[in-house]
């Protein structure tokens, strides 16, 4: 239970701008997937082109057919909107009214996410959101009335705004906080210090988690976005993040989690894989798969959300890391360097779940030259990483009389066979019942 007394959620930060070609199977398929793996919604970023509008109206509709006859021994995903304030117009009153009307009837469907008998409604930045000198108390008291023609009752705003954490939670309109920002770390060390200043503040708290942030975008070209640079993300950043929250008391954490990102290529976090049009991000994405991602996330919403075991009847490897050394110098690559690199560290990380009842077992991790044995604890979740250096990645996890699981992970390139800087990373996942 949250600190507010309703049920916890986890949902995951959609860009309807990567989905310019999806057809309604690429929408079921994206549904499919989402469920099956522990999310309860996914938060639509809304930009201005039309097509997004059309795009997330065959969603909604999807997703009010799936309410209505749900997959069997599934909760249908549910919906709701984050406004990408960053570049959908808000000065003038019209873009207030064009906004509301828009998006209304979207928001009275069974599709859409509630709390409390509420339609819930987000953003992606917009505190300074003119809107005709209104403001967004003249936005959502527009909308609201737009909302009581559905006979629906008003929105519950659920924004992130960037902004210092009282002024955000002291803004009388905002109904729930949440802090972007606050998925990566902005120390070398994680901790929750950002996320206090928002947790038992009166209002409920929508936590950010992330697995990675990169971005390589240049200043010519066209994807001309001038985005180069790094969040520091090897450390065991997105189970250490869970861990966190996990480890808060009854009524203590956050009321939902947002997952950054289902689908944000171009920044490199999404958990899911490709469907639809990257943004000229595929020099850092292809091949580099997020398969551990997306597993962990079903992991750690059910033991979050559900109090699911630690441990469940399979031996479970996930395995992570960036593909080259944080300080090869790679010439010819045109855009250069990211910005922070040197926050980053070399380090593979992975989480080993064995059953109970395994006599002794053992992971050998080779990386490179280097062999690392770890004893893996039965029962129990292991999550460790190791320093790593250029030449191939392969583990085994055995006991004394079996051999249960071998793999191979991405190869750690040397500069001679490089032509980019990639920050991103390259996960595997590998599983075997135990008799």
């Amino acid at each position: 239970m949250s600190t507010s007394g309703y049920e916890r959620r986890v949902v995951a930060h959609f860009m309807l701008g990567n989905t310019y070609p999806f057809t309604e199977k690429n929408w079921e398929d994206t549904f499919d997937l989402a469920e099956k793996h522990g999310l309860d919604g996914l938060a639509l970023n809304l930009g201005p082109e039309p097509w997004q509008l059309t795009q997330a109206r065959v969603a909604y509709d999807l997703a009010s057919r799936r309410h209505d006859n749900p997959v069997p021994g599934r909760k249908p995903i549910e919906l709701f909107f984050s406004l990408d304030m960053n570049v959908l117009q808000h000065d003038e009153w019209q873009d207030a009214t064009s906004l509301g009307d828009t998006i209304a009837p979207l928001l009275s469907s069974k599709g859409q996410m509630l709390r409390g008998g509420q339609p819930i409604l987000s953003t992606f930045g917009g505190h300074d959101a003119s809107f005709g000198k209104r403001g967004w108390k003249g936005f959502l008291d527009h909308l609201n009335g737009h909302l009581r023609t559905y006979h629906v009752q008003h929105v519950f705003f659920w924004p992130t705004f960037f902004m210092p954490p009282q002024q955000f939670i002291d803004l009388p309109y905002v109904d729930g906080t949440f802090a972007w920002n606050n998925a990566w770390p902005k120390h070398s060390r994680l901790s929750l210090k950002e996320d206090d200043a928002f947790l038992n503040k009166g209002k409920p708290y929508m936590a950010a988690i992330s697995p990675l942030f990169f971005t390589h975008y240049g200043k010519t070209g066209e994807w001309a976005f001038d985005k180069n640079f790094i969040y520091p993300s090897d450390n065991m950043l997105y189970p250490s993040r869970w861990a966190q929250f996990m480890a808060l008391g009854d009524g203590e954490g956050p009321e939902m989690v947002q997952v950054i990102s289902w689908n944000d290529y171009g920044e490199s976090h999404a958990i899911a894989p490709s469907i639809g049009a990257q943004p000229g991000s595929e020099a850092w994405t292809n091949r580099m798969n997020h398969i551990a991602f997306l597993e962990m996330t079903k992991y750690f919403a059910e033991r979050w959300r559900n109090g699911a075991p630690e441990v469940g009847d399979e031996i479970v490897y996930w395995m992570w890391y960036r593909t080259h050394p944080k300080d090869l110098v790679i010439p010819s690559d045109p855009i250069g360097r990211p910005d922070n690199a040197d926050m980053a560290s070399d380090l593979l990380n992975f989480v080993a779940l064995v059953p109970e009842g395994l006599d002794r077992p053992m992971l050998m991790l080779e990386i490179g030259e280097k062999k690392h044995p770890v004893q893996l604890a039965p029962g129990r979740f292991t999550a460790l990483r190791f320093p790593f250096t250029v030449g191939p990645v392969h583990f085994k996890i055995e006991t004394a009389k079996r051999l249960y699981l071998r793999g191979a992970g991405h190869h750690i390139e040397d500069a001679q066979y490089l032509k980019a800087y990639n920050f991103n990373m390259w996960s595997g996942a590998w599983h075997v019942k135990v008799d």
